[in-house]
């Protein structure tokens, strides 16, 4: 039985790979499927032109090639944009499966070379670190089996905007509005953390055995970090919940900074507990308990577009080993 090209890019020099799909066969460019995925992802063929650098014309053309050949259409038109046509999601979610499948091939092909390691990136928070990285590298040392993890340390913003660019795989970011999150991003709730308040050793409040009501909070110099999303949203909303503004001394883009600039005394802030506990502990810093409690919803972001399944593990582990933390609290995603 004659073979036919299932997925070729076309000018790379290498043979395509072959299918023969028994009575009905069809030649795909693996191009013709990653615009499509793009499409997919977009919800639009506009944003996918732009994210993929091309016309929306060429994008529109491989599209209906592709359609063409295999003979149903993936999209429809609606008044709220593009959609996928039950038979497109059907594909497309199968396509996302064979193309990581294909991104597989290319680590088998890297550890056959001794070549140096894939990378995955994972980009994190701002304060998460102190959540997250100690169990990561006491459970996944040997787990990364070859693979090369690069983290970055980021506001919520930026990682948003990472993930939406494909400079990293996957993020941990503050659950956000969904008005707020790219298009195409993968967001899964996973633990809570609860925010605690830091201030001077010295200053008046820590010698308070009781939670502190924000409200009293209002007239202290305080130390913000973004205030359209992440922590910096979440603690401005505790202010304007009560029909307070806070008095806004600096904002910082990482907790850090904003630790530093309270253990000058200059003035307040509030933060996930678990990023003062090192200073609580050396006495640099006091934490204390918000009355009624406040939590943050801690979620594991990612980009729709398939990883190799090298990757795909390690990012089932890593959701698993930060549901497992004993600093934080589980969230019920069922």
């Amino acid at each position: 039985m004659e073979l036919v090209p299932l997925f070729s890019e076309p000018g790379d020099g290498r043979p395509p790979v072959e299918y023969d799909s028994g009575t009905s066969r069809f030649p795909m460019d693996l191009r013709q499927i990653r615009y499509a995925l793009s499409v997919a992802k977009e919800r639009s063929f506009t944003r996918a032109a732009t994210r993929l650098h091309i016309s929306q014309s060429a994008v529109s053309e491989q599209v209906k090639l592709l359609e063409d050949e295999i003979g149903f259409p993936l999209f429809r038109r609606t008044g709220r944009g593009i959609e996928l046509t039950e038979r497109g999601r059907t594909f497309l979610a199968e396509a996302e499966r064979v193309v990581g499948d294909v991104l597989s091939l290319s680590d088998t092909a890297r550890r056959l070379k001794g070549a140096p390691a894939d990378t995955l990136r994972l980009g994190m928070g701002s304060g998460m670190e102190h959540i997250f990285v100690p169990r990561l590298f006491r459970k996944f040392t040997e787990t990364l089996g070859g693979l090369r993890l690069e983290i970055v340390t980021a506001p919520t913003k930026s990682i948003f905007d990472d993930l939406y660019e494909e400079r990293i795989d996957v993020g941990i970011a503050l659950e956000s509005d969904p008005d707020r999150v790219p298009a195409g991003l993968v967001v899964e709730r996973l633990a809570e953390a609860e925010m605690a308040l830091i201030v001077h050793s010295k200053h008046p409040l820590a010698a308070m055995r009781r939670g502190i009501d924000v409200g009293r909070l209002a007239a202290e110099p305080i130390i913000m970090s973004e205030l359209t999303v992440g922590y910096g949203d979440v603690v401005m909303s505790m202010f304007t919940d009560l029909g307070l503004r806070p008095n806004i001394l600096a904002i910082a883009d990482n907790i850090e900074t904003m630790k530093t600039i309270v253990q000058s005394g200059a003035g307040i802030a509030i933060v996930p507990r678990a990023s003062a506990e090192q200073e609580a502990t050396a006495g640099t810093l006091k934490v204390l308990p918000l009355a009624p409690r406040r939590t943050v919803v801690l979620s594991l972001f990612r980009r729709r577009q398939p990883m190799s399944r090298h990757k795909e593990a390690f990012v089932t582990q890593l959701r698993a080993a930060l549901r497992e933390n004993p600093r934080t609290s589980t969230v019920d995603t069922a």
